[in-house]
C-alpha cells in the first residue's frame, strides 16, 4: 500500500482494519474523492480545479495501478495544505528596506505617501474580491485614476501588483527579479511610496499585493493651466 501527498510528496502508512481493509480517514480540507488509474491524474485534476491545494493519493494495492485521490482545499484547519494568514505587513520595515535596495543603485530615497497607500489598498481589496491579478481596477480604473481619486496628482508614476506571496520579503523578492517590476522599484524619478496587501483565504489567490511608486506634480504648473489631467 502508497499512500502520497501531492505536491509535498509525503508518504504515509495508513492504520489496517478487520480483514486487512484499509482504514484511512481523509485529511481536513477533503472536499473530493475520486478513484483514478495513475497519480498524474490525481495530479492533473487538482492543478486543473480552481481552489485545489494539494491531493493526497491512496494506492491500495502496490501491485495495481488504481488509486484513490482526495482534493484538499486548505480551508479547514489541520490540513496539510492549510492556508494560513499573511506576515503582517509592516510598511515601515518595507520602504526602509525599499530604500536600502535603491541606494545600492545610486537612488534617492522614497518616502511612504498615504494618498498611495489608500490607491494601493483599494486596489489590492478590488483583486481579492474579485479573485483576479492586473493593473486594471473591475471598473476600469488605472493605477493614474485610483492616485487621482484620492488627490494625487503624479507627474511620475508605476505601479505593482502581485499575488500568492504571504511576506513582504517574499514580494519584494520577486518583484525585483522581474525586470519590468524591478524598473518600478529603481525608478529614478520616484519620491513616494505606497503599498497594501489584502488577506483572503477563500478567494483563488489569497495575498493580494499592490504597489505605487510615484512623483507629485509641480504646483504652480497647476495652478497655472499648464498641466490638467482631463
Amino acid at each position: 500500500m502508497r499512500f502520497l501527498a501531492i505536491p509535498f510528496a509525503l508518504i504515509l502508512t495508513p492504520q489496517i482494519g478487520m480483514a486487512g481493509t484499509p482504514e484511512y480517514e481523509p485529511p481536513p480540507g477533503t472536499y473530493q474523492t475520486f478513484n483514478a488509474s495513475s497519480i498524474d491524474e490525481c495530479r492533473e485534476a487538482c492543478f486543473g480545479t480552481t481552489g485545489c491545494k494539494g491531493v493526497f493519493t491512496l494506492q491500495p494495492d502496490t501491485t495495481i495501478e488504481t488509486y484513490v485521490c482526495y482534493l484538499n482545499n486548505g480551508l479547514e484547519a489541520g490540513s496539510p495544505f492549510e492556508i494560513l494568514p499573511p506576515e503582517p505587513l509592516d510598511v515601515q520595515m518595507a520602504v526602509t528596506q525599499l530604500n536600502i535596495y535603491r541606494a545600492k543603485n545610486n537612488l534617492a530615497p522614497v518616502t511612504l505617501d498615504k494618498q498611495l497607500i489608500l490607491a494601493s489598498e483599494v486596489h489590492a481589496k478590488d483583486m481579492a474580491d474579485h479573485g483576479m491579478v492586473s493593473h486594471t481596477g473591475t471598473d476600469g480604473s488605472a493605477h493614474t485614476d485610483r492616485m487621482l481619486r484620492t488627490g494625487y496628482k503624479y507627474s511620475y508614476a508605476g505601479e505593482n501588483v502581485a499575488s500568492g506571496q504571504n511576506s513582504w520579503g517574499k514580494v519584494f523578492e520577486a518583484w525585483q527579479k522581474s525586470p519590468g517590476h524591478n524598473e518600478n522599484l529603481l525608478m529614478p524619478e520616484a519620491t513616494n511610496f505606497g503599498i497594501a496587501l489584502v488577506y483572503d483565504r477563500t478567494s483563488q489567490y489569497h495575498y493580494y499585493w499592490a504597489m505605487i511608486m510615484a512623483s507629485p506634480m509641480d504646483q504652480a504648473l497647476i495652478d497655472a493651466g499648464l498641466v490638467s489631467y482631463e
